[in-house]
């Protein structure tokens, strides 16, 4: 057996597995029953053609059987007896509670309770709410945990709800005011979801005084008392429709409680950047049209799309438009893709092809959780077949004090082709930081960056400019 887990293990019913490069669920006969009625109702149909589930389908004879053998070798555990095999389409690319920004936990909770909601109507409930059984399709949330799905039985709470709360609603209660976000609040958690105890703590002044906020966080607190599920057991067989009602109950306030916190704007570093007012129309147009034409050049560049410093998506947009892409937006600050969302969510032709993940450049997520296993590395998961960084390494190099060969070598350990779009040392911005710098030294020069990258890629040009002061490079290899 190897030791690094290759499946998913703390669901005792069920796991995750990868085998020869197809994810499959392992799933229990209790739980497979529960998984089947929902392949077999409308519900998901509807909800494959509205882009919310993975698709899935079963698998049975010898490959379930190869694929059983499998997973009894190398994950750690032997398959229950009679388990059953489901092959699980997966998605581009797999992001944590960190890397969001409070609109797409919003959007992932708003998801998890409109999808309990349906399945209890087909005799079908959620075991856990946790954020990961999300991922998203551009800005579209996907439920991407098929064993998660479980028949109810009659409860009039939710034993998920604790989970709920800490994973959606405590983080975004924390991150509802000016300075800080949700994803924060996951980073303050260890990745585990937020702590009603610690919440309370960091909440903004308006959400400490919130009753409704108290009351649901309150349920949360550790007891000694059974679980609902158990304690009302026998209540709510006796009736099945009162306990209905006053679980979806819950849910609604529940998704009543995201609803109120939507937060404003965060007043964060690049929050306003929007407005572009060091660049003339006729720069912004030439540096869509350099980014355009680099993804064009070569068929393949436009499957995804990674713009580092991505800010409000003015770049992507143009992409998706004129280039047929999809891209990842990266940038570390998260009030500036709260305004990405808020600008592409209402167009459906960019709000499936822009995705907004928090990320720094010089400090991506490390693999982290059992045995670094659990949460892959930002390297690992994200693939791009190009990248664009525009007015992005004078802040790195300068700012950060990175030096260039650094700075160069972290956008090629990407693996792909990358278009820059660099503020020369004549720029206005740039004397601006030195003059910020007491005694700065590092090399910044655009023979600086010339050289880094013929160090590192096969091919260098200078492909133009887009202003003055701001000189655009193709590299590639």
């Amino acid at each position: 057996m190897s030791s690094q887990p290759t499946a998913s293990f703390r669901d005792p019913e069920n796991a995750a597995f990868l085998h020869d490069g197809t994810w499959y669920r392992i799933a229990s006969p209790a739980s497979a029953a529960a998984i089947n009625t929902l392949r077999d109702s409308a519900l998901y149909d509807s909800l494959i053609a509205e882009g919310s589930l993975v698709p899935f389908d079963r698998v049975e004879g010898e490959q379930a059987s190869r694929v059983l053998a499998a997973f009894a070798h190398s994950a750690g555990r032997e398959p229950k007896p009679d388990s059953r095999v489901f092959r699980v389409d997966t998605v581009e690319v797999i992001t944590y509670p960190w890397e969001w920004p409070n609109s797409l936990l919003e959007s992932a909770a708003q998801l998890t309770l409109n999808l309990r909601m349906r399945l209890l109507d087909i005799g079908l409930d959620l075991k856990d709410a946790s954020a990961f059984n999300v991922q998203f399709d551009g800005l579209n949330p996907r439920f991407i945990d098929i064993g998660s799905v479980e028949t109810w039985r009659p409860n009039p709470s939710w034993n998920a709800s604790r989970q709920f709360i800490e994973h959606f609603i405590n983080p975004l209660a924390v991150g509802s005011g000016d300075h800080v976000t949700a994803a924060d609040a996951w980073q303050l958690s260890r990745h585990r979801g937020l702590r009603s105890d610690a919440a309370r703590q960091l909440l903004p002044k308006g959400k400490r005084r919130s009753f409704s906020l108290l009351l649901l966080q309150a349920t949360t607190r550790p007891t000694s008392k059974a679980p609902s599920e158990t304690q009302f057991a026998g209540e709510a067989n006796k009736n099945r429709d009162l306990a209905l009602s006053a679980t979806k109950g819950l849910t609604k306030r529940l998704a009543k409680q995201i609803t109120k916190l939507h937060g404003k704007a965060h007043a964060t570093t690049w929050v306003g950047y929007g407005s572009r007012e060091h660049y003339e129309e006729s720069d912004l147009t030439r540096k869509s049209a350099f980014a355009a034409e680099f993804i064009n050049a070569f068929a393949g560049r436009e499957r995804l799309v990674l713009d580092v410093g991505g800010n409000d998506g003015f770049t992507a947009s143009r992409l998706v438009r004129d280039a047929n892409a999809n891209v990842i937006v990266m940038d570390a600050d998260a009030g500036a893709l709260d305004v990405l969302y808020a600008g592409v969510s209402t167009n459906a032709d960019l709000a499936g092809r822009i995705t907004p993940i928090l990320g720094d450049i010089t400090n991506l997520s490390p693999a982290s959780g059992l045995l670094d296993a659990e949460f892959a590395s930002y390297l690992s998961r994200v693939h791009p077949t190009a990248l664009i960084c525009q007015a992005v390494l004078h802040h790195v190099v300068i700012t950060q004090g990175t030096p260039m060969p650094f700075a160069i070598e972290a956008l090629a350990r990407f693996g792909a082709p990358v278009q820059i779009e660099f503020a020369t040392e004549d720029d206005e911005k740039v004397r601006l930081l030195l003059s910020q710098i007491p005694n700065w030294s590092g090399d910044y020069s655009t023979a600086a960056l010339l050289d880094a990258l013929r160090a590192r890629f096969a091919h260098v040009d200078e492909v133009g400019t887009t202003s003055a002061t701001r000189v655009v490079v193709n590299a590639w290899n």
